[in-house]
């Protein structure tokens, strides 16, 4: 073990990590506030200088318009048509005269190239000789008119000479001083952007010098840490952090190095306990398994014992008809047709089928199942659940009633479905078995289902004495029977199998007194019914179609049978009487039956003769009906779609194929007349004979 770096080893703290960030902060914020300000200052002062060029340009203009309307003003008072200008004419004219020569000398004193100098003399010149062509005018004879237009042509020549000099000087100094503003302008402009430039570059130095004050300070050791975490959480516990330089860091890293100290420890004791756990927890799934398999034997002890009374009851009916139908015909008084239909076949049928039943539904029951959550048959596992425990029910005189059943294809694991139908219903028994209502009143227990949107919702309510403890029932282990009564994994396995689907399942009083446990089942999607030979359909319990006229008259041909007068069907089995009423039931259909009790007597049938049909059953003497079947996919693969078993185990392993490709070309001994013929005729229907050559 590492030992932890003690306090005294570690560098001093110079400061925090967090002053140090305000002041790069502050450091940071204050010379880009001097850079901007230094930039700021410069543009304002360029601006007000070029706020004077337009000041300047807009005063020029000013002057230029004054000394225009001066030279008019002088123009117009020297034109006056007098005799002899007069005394307010000559001062009106002298003191226009003295402002016109203001404004030049304002020209003067602003900062003047020579070329706008010699102009401005030029405008002054021409200002001159148009005075003195004025007073020429003014002081002229009137006598003479002469004169007087001569004079008035020199003024107004001198007039247009001025004005042109000084539009002439005008646009020079507009030249200049636009000349100016533009450079200014572009003076400013460079500056602003030199100085975003600069700006720029700065915040860049500066970010970069912040990024690896940041990488050596938060995010080196930040990764070095992390880094160290990841390696404690692979399972390495002896790594150790270096002294972090800042306060902040430096707790953190003292506190991850105590921690990994102690996790060694800690990893220590608990390796060394893990040994004894592991011991105790093998024991602990041991002793479920064994109580799982309890539950199980127990519930099936139970049907068990129900099922061989059930089975005694038909047999007894059967063996006494039979007996009594013996002895009248070894008594030589043979019973009319009514009577040996009414008091003989009729019987005998009757609890065959009921003795059938029982049977296919104890192994239906008792199959395993493959664990796989499919599109299952509500109606139908419910029927085999009940028709199991109806002798309890009824040796315990309680009604088992089936209400508003509403069968759908729901989402489950078939047998898992049986076994959570058939521990609810095992549940109500026990609780009414020794209950007796004060009022006299039957005890019942109703099954009641209806569909939602996306759900089978099933109701199992009795008027029982009802749950103690509804919240706790599907506890395992818990249970309010007495000591040897019930392990209490029943419901906790109804939970669990629920969860299993998908569904959910609660349990309650009602308030008339009883318990109701509710069942949810999510239904099967449409696309998955076909594959799992489901029917979208609600199933009836009503008879079957008529396929055959009990009367014995002959049954409608279809068109196939039409086409082919006499196909031939193959019967494969090696019970001399079973192979015989095979014979006699196909007859009725208007077919030819051979018959054959092994394997290799069918091969040499198969190889010289056509056949429509092959009905084989599985276990017999010699070569399996397997094989014959797997000699028929090598051989005639046409007739593999015509091969039905007849066989007592339709769940036998070497049939797992075929009952998953072909699901409905199994019959189930001991089969129901119609529903064999009914099978038959499918077969039949499916393509044309095949030709053996």
């Amino acid at each position: 073990m590492t030992e932890t770096p003690s306090v005294e080893s570690r560098p001093p703290i110079k400061r925090s990590l967090h002053r140090r960030l305000i002041a790069v902060g502050f450091a940071s914020a204050v010379t880009t506030g001097l850079l901007l300000g230094a930039i700021a200052v410069f543009n304002a002062r360029e601006q007000q200088s070029l706020r004077q060029t337009t000041t300047r340009v807009l005063e020029e203009q000013r002057i230029g318009d004054a000394v225009i309307r001066g030279v008019m003003r002088q123009l117009s008072i020297a034109g006056e048509q007098t005799q002899r200008g007069t005394a307010r004419q000559i001062s009106q004219f002298d003191s226009t005269g003295q402002e016109v020569y203001e404004h030049l000398r304002g020209y003067l004193s602003r900062p003047l190239s020579p070329a706008e100098r010699q102009q401005i003399e030029l405008v002054k010149e021409q200002h001159q000789g148009l005075e003195v062509a004025a007073r020429r005018l003014m002081n002229s004879p009137s006598s003479s008119s002469s004169y007087s237009a001569a004079a008035s042509d020199d003024m107004v020549q001198h007039a247009f000479e001025l004005l042109d000099v000084l539009r002439t000087f005008v646009s020079m100094r507009e030249a200049a001083l636009e000349s100016l503003a533009d450079t200014q302008a572009t003076t400013l402009r460079r500056v602003t952007l030199a100085g975003m430039l600069f700006v720029g570059v700065f915040a860049l130095v500066q970010a970069l010098v912040l990024a690896r004050f940041v990488r050596r300070r938060v995010t080196s050791p930040l990764g070095e840490l992390s880094d160290a975490v990841a390696r404690v959480g692979a399972g390495d516990l002896d790594v150790r952090l270096p002294a972090a330089p800042d306060h902040e860091f430096h707790g953190l890293v003292e506190t991850f190095n105590d921690m990994s100290a102690r996790l060694t420890t800690a990893r220590a004791d608990l390796e060394a306990r893990n040994a004894s756990l592991s011991d105790a927890l093998a024991q602990v799934r041991t002793t479920q398994d064994e109580l799982v398999r309890n539950e199980t034997l127990s519930a099936i002890g139970r049907m068990t014992a129900g099922l061989a009374h059930e089975l005694n009851n038909p047999l007894a009916t059967v063996l006494a008809s039979s007996e009594l139908l013996a002895s009248r015909l070894r008594d030589g008084t043979p019973p009319s047709t009514a009577e040996l239909d009414r008091d003989y076949a009729a019987p005998i049928l009757h609890e065959a089928r009921r003795a059938r039943l029982l049977v296919r539904s104890m192994l239906q029951f008792a199959r395993r199942g493959d664990a796989e959550v499919r599109p299952v048959p509500f109606r139908e596992s419910l029927d085999v659940v009940m028709e199991l425990r109806q002798f309890a029910f009824t040796a315990a005189s309680v009604r088992l009633e089936a209400g508003n059943v509403v069968d759908a294809c729901i989402m489950a694991e078939p047998q898992h479905l049986q076994g959570v139908l058939l521990n609810v219903l095992n549940n109500a028994l026990d609780a009414l078995a020794g209950h007796a209502r004060a009022d006299g009143a039957p005890r019942v227990v109703r099954i009641d289902s209806h569909r939602d949107e996306h759900s089978l919702v099933v109701t199992i309510t009795d008027n029982g004495p009802g749950l103690s403890d509804p919240a706790r029932v599907f506890e395992a282990f818990y249970t309010t029977k007495g000591v040897g009564e019930g392990t209490g994994l029943g419901l906790a396995l109804v939970d669990r199998f629920m969860t299993s689907f998908g569904g959910s399942v609660s349990a309650g009083n009602v308030p008339e007194g009883g318990a109701r446990f509710t069942l949810v089942f999510r239904l099967a999607e449409s696309h998955l019914l076909p594959s799992h030979g489901c029917s979208a359909v609600a199933r009836t319990s009503g008879p079957l179609p008529a396929l055959v006229d009990d009367t014995g008259s002959e049954p409608q041909t279809t068109p196939r049978e039409r086409a082919h007068a006499r196909p031939r069907i193959l019967v494969v089995d090696d019970e001399e009487p079973l192979l015989r009423a095979q014979e006699l039931l196909l007859r009725r259909l208007q077919v030819d039956v051979v018959v054959c009790s092994s394997v290799s007597a069918a091969l040499e049938v198969l190889s010289v003769q056509t056949v429509d049909v092959v009905l084989c059953d599985v276990k017999m003497p010699g070569a399996s009906g397997v094989a014959l079947f797997e000699w028929v996919e090598r051989s005639m693969p046409p007739l593999v779609e015509r091969f039905a078993f007849v066989t007592g185990d339709v769940d036998a392993p070497e049939l797992a194929r075929f009952s998953r490709e072909r699901p409905s070309a199994l019959i189930a001994k001991p089969f129901d007349v119609r529903e064999y013929l009914e099978q038959v005729r499918r077969l039949l229907a499916v393509a044309t004979p095949l030709r053996v050559e």
